[in-house]
């Protein structure tokens, strides 16, 4: 497998899609830039994937190559980048406060519905919960898809029913556009970087007993 070279070219178009988005943020089009950001995330949230399979947390299986191309899996990976490398003022926050060690749930429900609700789903149709379980509010959004909707907004006219259109672009704003970008930024960082960064080991263990 070339699962290597492959994350160094999710990571290339992954920057070219981000610095897109920075082209038209400076023209003032947030739409466009948010939308563009959005993507960025996501195709460096593909590498990511990749890189766990590397590291064997995933198995390379017909599953994890569909979610390469399936959008809400990538959202539900940018909640543990995230997690993984957080922005300057949420890192220093956590050390104020001695949270850094912290796992939110948010990251144990993303890798949940990740393995559980995408891959296991996908691989036996009568795959089920004994229980259906109570998701994170954040994970559980990006799971019913609203995650990918706000994105096509950025793009997409909506049409209703009796035939109105909608022009959701007008919607988004410069600073919901600016955390975006840096958002995407810190992804991509991180999944270029080399790691030996005791949480990151830590979730490649925690998705290794769950992918059992």
């Amino acid at each position: 497998m070339e699962l290597f070279q492959s994350i160094k070219i999710c990571i290339k178009n992954g920057n070219r899609l981000l610095e897109d988005a920075e082209y038209l943020y400076d023209f003032d089009r947030y739409a466009s830039a948010y939308g563009l950001a959005k993507l960025a995330q996501e195709e460096f949230a593909k590498g990511f994937i990749l890189k766990l399979v590397a590291s064997g947390a995933l198995k390379w299986s017909t599953e994890v190559r569909r979610s390469l191309n399936h959008h809400v899996s990538k959202q539900l990976m940018t909640l543990i980048l995230e997690f993984l490398n957080p922005d300057t003022d949420d890192f220093l926050k956590m050390i104020e406060n001695k949270t850094l060690l912290n796992r939110p749930r948010k990251v144990f429900d993303a890798i949940n519905i990740y393995v559980h609700e995408v891959l296991r789903r996908w691989e036996s149709a009568n795959w089920f919960w004994a229980e259906d379980p109570e998701y994170d509010r954040e994970a559980k959004s990006i799971f019913d898809g609203k995650e990918d909707k706000t994105k096509q907004n950025a793009f997409y006219v909506r049409i209703s029913k009796d035939g109105k259109a909608t022009d959701t672009t007008v919607n988004f704003k410069k600073k919901n556009t600016v955390v975006e970008i840096d958002k995407a930024k810190r992804y991509g960082s991180f999944v270029a970087g080399k790691h030996n960064d005791f949480r990151y080991e830590e979730i490649v263990e925690i998705i290794k007993v769950i992918n059992k």
